[in-house]
């Protein structure tokens, strides 16, 4: 009997969520066959069958938390005999005279499994590969996700995917895209899945971050300049790539707000990381989530902009690995995509510092003593209170918002 223990998916993670079994008691899975898909860290991944056999015993339900180095399931492989008790008590209980049974040897055969084929609908190389809630969009829809080509990374299916097919099928309009923007019925639900992590996220950082914040709005006339020239040049830069460019500068040269406090049962000690790794918050259909640039402040700005846009663009399609949303020192929002103007964001834990980005809109400011209409960029930084104090909070934000206001500082050779 093989026992397949939670391994350690991420970066020292402790514990998963089971968030769909693939498989079922009594199915025969072949080795690489997808078993279950867990949530760690945010991220989901589907764990594959280290071996071939029939699944005995599933080590947890669905919504369930389990620690790593726990059960996860149990697969007969044909390789070890069960001895349960139940079989030495009828052993044990034979009739005189007569032979206990005796279990057949399985050396120098091969596992009666090797070459089995599951017996279940899951089937290795064909579960489609969608995040959770796409798969229930489908459903919802009634379209079998085996049918639909998948137009994301490695052949990932999204929601477009998903609409297209449903369209095509019935020949007229599917539903809209949006499966249900802030929507769930009536009645009691487990908190789960990403709502869940994020939910335990958010009451750690509140509860243990003393909140500082200050905010800024500022004349964005010549950052979106910049950008309108690199793109007519080819290089398209954006205001989230340039601001993230400035705050890996600025974290470089304040290394403190780029450290965060560990606290202990008996201690409390400042952590200095040797890396500037930035998180950018991304809205996706399953929540919210905060894949990271690493190494930041070694790229230059056509690279983090190039970084940012492959990273939403995978968090989107639900194919970010836990890697992508591990490491972090540092977070980027923004809700200004999303049309909010000002927004007090919340610093994840074991972080210090967090920038948040309003949405560019005119606005009227005073230019040279005259009030006009320009394009203004709400700001807001939050920090840490019990490492960050406030002069250096504004040392920080004023040096991130120097280089927004000339943005060709960001280009020097010797900045990356």
């Amino acid at each position: 009997m093989f026992q397949f223990l939670l391994p350690d998916i991420g970066e020292g993670l402790e514990e998963a969520e089971i968030v769909e079994w693939l498989v079922k008691v009594g199915d025969v899975v072949v080795r690489d066959q997808p078993l279950v898909e867990v949530l760690t860290d945010k991220a989901s991944s589907e764990l594959p069958s280290p071996v071939a056999g029939r699944v005995a015993v599933l080590g947890g339900v669905e919504g369930q938390r389990i620690l790593v180095g726990q059960l996860l399931i149990e697969i007969d492989d044909g390789v070890t005999v069960k001895q349960d008790f139940e079989e030495r008590e009828t052993s044990a209980q034979a009739p005189a005279g007569i032979p206990a049974a005796t279990p057949p040897s399985t050396l120098g055969s091969p596992p009666p499994f090797a070459a089995a084929a599951p017996s279940s609908s899951v089937s290795p190389g064909t579960r489609p590969k969608a995040a959770p809630a796409t798969r229930k969009f489908a459903r919802d829809l009634g379209v079998d996700l085996t049918q639909v080509p998948g137009s994301g990374p490695g052949g990932r299916i999204l929601l477009e995917d998903v609409q297209s097919f449903s369209t095509g099928k019935q020949g007229g309009a599917a539903r809209s895209l949006d499966p249900g923007l802030g929507v769930m019925p009536a009645g009691r639900h487990p908190l789960r899945g990403v709502r869940g992590a994020i939910a335990r996220n958010m009451a750690q950082s509140w509860s243990e971050i003393p909140h500082i914040h200050s905010l800024d709005e500022i004349d964005a006339s010549v950052l979106l300049g910049f950008c309108q020239e690199s793109k007519a040049s080819g290089m398209p830069l954006t205001p989230l790539g340039l601001t993230v460019a400035a705050l890996a500068r600025a974290l470089r040269r304040f290394p403190m707000v780029n450290g965060h406090i560990n606290s202990g049962e008996d201690t409390q000690e400042v952590v200095i990381p040797e890396h500037v790794n930035i998180g950018v918050a991304v809205a996706t259909e399953t929540g919210l989530v905060v894949p990271v640039i690493k190494n930041a402040d070694h790229l230059n700005v056509a690279e983090i902009c190039q970084a940012i846009a492959d990273l939403a663009q995978r968090g989107r399609s639900g194919s970010l690995l836990v890697a992508d949303l591990s490491g972090g020192t540092f977070t980027v929002t923004n809700y200004g995509s999303l049309g909010g103007r000002w927004a007090l964001p919340i610093i994840p834990p074991g972080q210090s510092a967090i920038w948040g980005m309003g949405r560019i809109a005119d606005r009227p400011l005073v230019v040279d003593g005259q009030v006009v209409a320009r394009p203004a960029l709400p700001i807001v930084m939050g920090a840490d209170h019990r490492l960050v104090d406030g002069d250096l909070l504004e040392a920080f934000r004023h040096e991130v918002l120097g280089y927004l206001a000339d943005p060709q500082k960001l280009l020097a050779g010797d900045i990356f």
